[in-house]
């Protein structure tokens, strides 16, 4: 009997253990605080003085890794509790959730565009992985026994991999949205135009959840001498990105199936991208064909009040009734005006595109006697850089502007150019988006949301330091940051980390070399950091 009851009151103790500590972790989500990172601060002065008295941890080289500047901005705009989530598909976790999500987005980053190259090129600084909040402990040990070895520590590559399928879209969409939010709020969107656009992200077949696009494309036979019309397969998904004109800030995407209309997509886009930025910041919107619908048209002007762009198809009914008022003589709807490789024509209130109006119109039958199409203003374009439509071939242009000046409609929609330029090649070239590690759906939206974030940052980041980079892709951002950090090391401490030139590490060390080849002042070193 008293054997039993000691067993009890074991048993009862042990449960009241477990249910406070599941009472602190209800707390602690309740009011989640961004208290699971762990970085060190920079202070000059006290590494400097604990090098001098031999009491440091470490010293490593400054290579492409040390990016103590970025990191101290995202940590400032509050971007690293944006990385703070739950992570659905983890039971356990051996690694923090943040310190794994900015791991993957350092090796994004740093253009590394196979896995097999992590342990050497990301891995291998460690520098950067104490910066990113690695332990020399974990450095030196790794977070777990998988694949126990050098090249795998702090981790192995495939836990990092593998990490990218344990997240849901909504957590990843989470991660985007918060930090677009952040940079709204901070001042870096002030845009009133806005681009939007989607680009492919081709896969395999084999890449789970994939959807499957086939398209008819004309191509030279050499064998049968003309062209033959083939059907093109292609596997995986589509982004659909809105993004603003100077800032370049995505602020709304969506990852897809590849075979997924972009105009069911607008709207979601546009309320998604109000919710981050705030109501009445868009004005104009300038659009790809691929999203043209006569519902989504009608709700972006008469219940967001955003005006709008968009290229026409050549078989809808308003493209013919313009390219028929080509040589229309009415001066109170036909505006003409030509530069020197243009030429356009402006045409107001054409009522001939029965599917632009809201819900109730979309009911009507437009082939009823009594069926009144609303107005829509059409821009066409008959002459450009030097090469005039023949009749039936113009180019025709959609919109809810004024069209008294045609030029200026197409000069406006020429700035959405900038997306396939500036932002969709730039991903795929300099940002690898399409370099997926894992062929998952999960994984393929973790991969691309995740770049995205890095996208905003580093043009955010541009911006703050006031570098004029715009027109610079990733690749000459790390071209920069290279010339940058050359040679220089970083050292730390249990608390603090220091960035010194090679030359000011001799004076701390009491070797100073006899001459100096850069621009470093012994005296005034010593002086800034108490060593005199």
């Amino acid at each position: 009997m008293a054997r039993k009851k000691r067993n009890q009151a074991v048993k009862d103790q042990r449960d009241r253990e477990q249910a406070r500590k599941r009472g602190q972790r209800r707390a602690a989500r309740k009011n989640r605080q961004y208290l699971a990172w762990r970085h060190l601060t920079r202070d000059q002065k006290e590494v400097a003085q604990r090098i001098v008295k031999g009491d440091y941890r470490m010293i490593q080289h400054g290579g492409w890794g040390f990016l103590d500047k970025f990191l101290i901005f995202i940590k400032t705009i509050g971007f690293l509790e944006c990385l703070d989530v739950a992570g659905e598909g983890y039971a356990r976790r051996m690694i923090t959730i943040a310190k794994l999500l900015l791991t993957y987005q350092i090796k994004i980053l740093m253009g590394i565009n196979s896995m097999n190259q992590v342990p050497r090129l990301l891995f291998g600084d460690i520098g950067l992985l104490m910066m990113l909040g690695y332990t020399a402990e974990q450095i030196e040990n790794g977070h777990c026994k998988r694949g126990q070895g050098k090249k795998n520590r702090p981790l192995h590559k495939d836990t990092l991999a593998d990490a990218l399928d344990r997240f849901s879209p909504r957590e990843l969409e989470g991660i985007l949205n918060g930090g677009v939010k952040l940079l709204s709020k901070r001042g870096f969107i002030k845009d009133r135009t806005y681009l939007m656009d989607a680009t492919d992200l081709p896969t395999t077949e084999k890449c789970g959840g994939a959807g499957r696009k086939t398209v008819d494309k004309e191509v030279w036979s050499r064998k049968e001498k003309r062209l033959v019309t083939l059907s093109i397969t292609t596997f995986g998904f589509k982004l659909m990105l809105l993004r603003s004109l100077d800032s370049r800030i995505i602020v709304a995407a969506k990852v897809t199936q590849i075979h997924e209309s972009e105009k069911n997509w607008t709207l979601p886009l546009i309320q998604q991208a109000i919710e981050n930025i705030g109501s009445g910041r868009i004005k104009l919107l300038l659009i790809d064909r691929g999203y043209l619908d006569g519902l989504t048209l009608w709700i972006l002007k008469h219940t967001y009040h955003i005006d709008w762009i968009i290229p026409a198809r050549t078989d809808m009914a308003v493209t013919k009734d313009a390219r028929g008022l080509r040589d229309g003589k009415d001066p109170k709807i036909i505006f003409r005006q030509q530069s020197k490789n243009l030429k356009v024509v402006g045409i107001l209130g054409l009522t001939s595109y029965d599917q632009y109006g809201d819900e109730e119109h979309q009911k009507k039958n437009p082939h009823a006697k009594d069926f009144k199409g609303n107005p829509i203003h059409v821009v066409m374009v008959t002459h450009w850089n030097g090469r005039d439509y023949d009749p039936g071939h113009e180019k025709v242009f959609l919109t809810s502007l004024g069209v008294s000046n045609p030029l200026g409609i197409i000069d406006k929609y020429d700035w959405r150019s900038l997306i396939e330029n500036t932002t969709n090649r730039e991903l795929k070239q300099g940002w690898l988006i399409n370099k997926i590690p894992k062929k998952t759906e999960r994984a393929v939206t973790a991969h691309a949301v995740l770049t995205l974030c890095m996208y905003n940052l580093t043009n955010a980041y541009r911006t703050e330091l006031g570098q004029k980079l715009t027109e610079e892709g990733i690749r000459r951002f790390r071209l920069n940051t290279i010339s940058q950090t050359r040679s220089k090391i970083v050292a730390f401490t249990d608390e603090h980390y220091g960035i010194f030139d090679i030359q000011e590490l001799m004076i701390l060390l009491g070797k100073p070399p006899k001459s100096f080849t850069r621009d470093v002042d012994p005296a005034g070193f010593r002086k800034e950091h108490g060593l005199l």
